[in-house]
């Protein structure tokens, strides 16, 4: 699947998307938004690397204190929360340890990716490995073929 296939599905579908984003940084939102013609159908990105901002966003204090910011917690308050911001029909959330070291503990490589499509949500861990700059491109590949296979495996009327 290449990044225009994503980008041609959602246009015929009449999708929009959106992105919030922790340990890419911005890097979904960039691939997308260099697709000729991406401006029809993506909202917006939201990059919340503090956990500061992700609290801004409406991920609760509670939640970072308890499972912390690399949790299948936070990531599903980071799509849900992003998806109300930009009344998205999918938004996308990634949250994790990219490296060079263990943060809250937990090991270089995880990742949490939530995606709402729709009223659907979902949460998937990842247990990625290589440098860091592969770490992020492997996730938002990850995040650019599940939306992909999901979109197709609801069809449209089912969405």
């Amino acid at each position: 699947m290449k990044h225009q296939d994503l980008l041609e599905l959602l246009k015929n579908n009449h999708l929009s998307l959106a992105s919030c984003e922790s340990l890419t940084g911005g890097l979904f939102a960039s691939t997308f938004t260099s697709i000729p013609g991406a401006s029809e159908v993506f909202k917006g990105a939201i990059v919340t690397y503090t956990d500061e901002i992700k609290e801004k966003l409406g991920v609760s204090k509670e939640t970072i204190d308890t499972y912390g910011a690399i949790s299948k917690e936070c990531a599903r308050e980071m799509a849900l929360n992003a998806s109300n911001y930009f009344s998205s029909d999918i938004t996308v959330s990634f949250t994790g340890n990219a490296g060079p070291t263990a943060s809250e503990g937990k090991d270089i490589g995880l990742v949490y990716v939530g995606l709402i499509i729709k009223n659907n949500l979902y949460v998937y861990k990842l247990n990625l490995t290589g440098t860091r700059e592969v770490i992020r491109e492997k996730v938002v590949d990850f995040a650019f073929k599940t939306i992909y296979e999901k979109i197709n495996y609801f069809g449209e009327q089912n969405l």
